[in-house]
């Protein structure tokens, strides 16, 4: 074996191994080689049976001439569909497929100067794509130049996808790429009555600046509830307010619309009586992020607005009934709003919905066992790799809440999840849909009974020029009665939507402009 390994580092240098085969061969000889030698230094052999294992002369020769060369170096790369190309990184070398380096090119023949759009299909990337050569770049701190081999048609051999040190450490350390997407933004803060912390805005501030803007944006990201005071009392204000942070949304009931008290009402939100809490157009299938209500006249008598933070109340029944938890989690039900002659819209879904309870392939059940697996691997991968993997909470996993009793449609039986085979103690449908129910009613009554709670409510008697803007898919809000001798002629709100998209736009803008 010594002799063996010897005589084949012994060969001339001048021979390079070309087709796929001599390739694999010099790979496996050098793999026997370097095990070879470990075995040896594990067994105390000696340094003169390590040096037996050490390249010919005419070798180190070589690798002296290519190391005189600091700017371009060889990779170890096989020819092989979908091999790996080992790029130096601080000291120490990585290996990244060609494919996912070819991928990140941004240059203007790969990605549009003024667009940012792609000039490539990522699926035309030859699957044989190899690293021809490599060369450090001279104000790069450690990024790199790549040039290709069987590139994608049209790209010639002069084609440089350049690399920068800061996206190499990123795919080494997190798997990610830097983009003006990352960041922290603020987490779920759940409140109570008590730790509401719900700042006023001014109207004058927030339409000029925008740091006021990112403020009130990261208020909505963290607690779901905030105030803009001194809006015009005008119909146009609430749109004005809500186009600060992205279009406003289009509904059947309009760009914005008005919630005043009139006879033969087409919404419980048109009558003078108690509005119990609700998420906004929860009958559609997407209903509107954020929610906008501007007081214009307020009532004589009663008619505060109350706020409460579902997400908070999801949490007292995670903590006292994990199992009604899981049944609003996992059982779907049905909303309408039901006008046959105009409107017919209807949606199923359960009342919590979290994000992918799912760890790499895995997929969880319950949040209970997605939050204790994410602990136990989190704590590991930190120890491991050196990373800041954070602990997440329920909070942090919610990411909507549908509640809306004045919309909720009669129960059934979800053929498109087949709730027929849940029941297998049911002997026919019927008592696989009394079980649903039973089941449900329980869990939405305890539910209920912490969203209603006093201890848990913010509750505000707007006056004219204030203008409310709530997260709808976590806030609930709710109305108290008021004077019915006030209809048609007092508390008028005007209202519209902005979508999730143009929210999150609007806040990784500010937070790319400020950058915190």
């Amino acid at each position: 074996m010594k002799s063996f390994l010897r005589n084949s580092f012994a060969a001339p240098t001048s021979r390079v191994a070309t087709s796929p085969k001599q390739q694999r061969g010099l790979q496996t000889l050098w793999s026997g080689v370097r095990q070879y030698r470990n075995t040896c230094k594990a067994s105390g052999l000696g340094q003169d049976c390590q040096n037996r294992c050490q390249p010919s002369k005419s070798l180190q020769r070589s690798s002296e001439r290519r190391e005189m060369k600091p700017a371009q170096r060889d990779l170890h790369t096989s020819t092989a569909v979908n091999a790996r190309a080992t790029i130096p990184l601080d000291g120490k070398e990585v290996e990244i497929s060609p494919i996912l380096m070819r991928d990140l090119c941004q240059c203007p023949r790969c990605v549009h100067e003024s667009s940012r759009q792609r000039l490539y299909s990522t699926a035309d990337i030859p699957k044989e794509i190899l690293v021809r050569s490599i060369e450090s770049g001279e104000h790069q701190n450690g990024g790199i130049n790549v040039r290709w081999t069987n590139d994608l048609p049209g790209f010639d051999a002069g084609h440089v996808t350049s690399i920068s040190a800061e996206t190499l450490r990123q795919i080494n350390s997190s798997g990610t790429i830097p983009s003006p997407f990352q960041g922290a933004t603020p987490r779920h803060q759940l409140w109570s009555a008590a730790s509401a912390n719900v700042p006023d805005f001014t109207y004058e501030t927030y339409m000029k600046d925008d740091a006021t803007v990112y403020e009130v944006v990261k208020q909505l990201k963290s607690h779901g509830l905030v105030f803009i005071t001194g809006c015009p009392g005008v119909e146009a204000s609430v749109a004005e307010v809500g186009e600060r942070i992205g279009p406003v949304r289009d509904t059947l009931y309009g760009r914005t619309w008005d919630v005043r008290t009139v006879p033969k009402a087409i919404n419980a939100a048109y009558t003078s009586g108690d509005l119990g809490f609700h998420t906004d157009l929860l009958y559609f299938q997407d209903p509107p992020h954020l929610q906008l209500l501007h007081c214009i006249q307020s009532s004589s008598k009663g008619g505060a607005s109350v706020f409460a933070d579902g997400f908070r109340a999801a949490l007292d029944l995670y903590d006292t009934d994990r199992d009604a938890f899981n049944v609003l989690l996992n059982t779907p039900v049905n909303y309408h709003y039901e006008h046959p002659g105009a409107n017919l819209y209807m949606a199923t879904k359960p009342v919590f919905q979290t994000r992918p309870l799912r760890i790499g392939t895995t997929t969880y059940e319950t949040l209970s066992e997605f939050l204790e697996s994410w602990e136990a691997r989190r704590q590991v991968v930190n120890k491991t790799h050196g990373t800041n993997v954070p602990a997440l909470t329920v909070g942090d996993c919610l990411e909507k809440i549908t509640w809306g009793p004045p919309f909720l449609a009669p129960c059934s039986l979800d053929p498109q999840s087949m709730e027929q085979t849940q029941h297998l103690n049911s002997s026919s449908c019927e008592e696989a849909l009394n079980d649903k129910m039973d089941l449900w009613h329980s869990a939405a009554a305890k539910f209920n009974a912490f969203l209603s709670h006093p201890d848990g409510l913010h509750e505000r008697l707007m006056k004219p020029g204030e203008c409310v803007i709530f997260d709808n898919t976590r806030v609930l809000h709710s109305r108290r009665a008021f004077d019915s001798e006030d209809v048609g002629k007092a508390r008028w709100l005007r209202g519209t939507y902005v979508d999730r998209d143009p929210y999150h736009s609007k806040m990784r803008v500010l937070r790319h402009k400020f950058g915190t």
